[in-house]
């Protein structure tokens, strides 16, 4: 038994260490806030994540992590501003079932979407940003993030 935790404890502490947040990103976060929005139907509804940043270099961005949930991000450029967008779901709309795309479309049928597990403990406040520096992934903490006012689409 005391084995058995000593194992456990090595095995989180070494988990911890690969999964360190990068002090020095090749980019510096400008502004960053997400908004709740409503849909047109019952238990239709999301956050949308906005981080606007500034880089010398072009930076390979992943996922972000927010509020127990992972998403890819989007690079949007809109006058003169750079931003990635993380979309998330939390529609409750039963009878929905997201579907992986396989080539071989008879391996499609049933297959369900992978659960996505966050490693990280964040406040309702904070986000993490994966990208990739030289093939190697890093992880980057952004705190403080700003509600902004909800959008009601009828």
């Amino acid at each position: 038994m005391k084995l058995t935790t000593i194992i456990v404890l090595v095995f989180s502490f070494t988990q911890c260490k690969t999964l360190q947040f990068d002090e020095k990103a090749p980019f510096k976060i400008t502004e960053a806030s997400y908004k709740n929005w409503v849909g047109g139907q019952p238990g239709v509804h999301g956050v949308n994540v906005f981080i606007n940043y500034t880089s010398a270099k072009t930076v390979a961005f992943d996922s972000i992590y927010f509020q127990n949930k992972g998403a890819r991000l989007e690079l949007k450029e809109t006058k003169g501003s750079t931003s990635i967008v993380g979309y998330f779901n939390t529609s409750n709309v039963k009878n929905k079932v997201d579907l992986i795309l396989h080539k071989d479309g008879k391996k499609e049928v049933g297959n369900q979407a992978p659960k996505v597990k966050i490693p990280f403990v964040l406040k309702d406040n904070e986000a993490v940003i994966s990208y990739k520096e030289k093939g190697i992934v890093k992880y980057y903490k952004v705190s403080n993030l700003k509600k902004s006012a909800s959008d009601y689409y009828p």
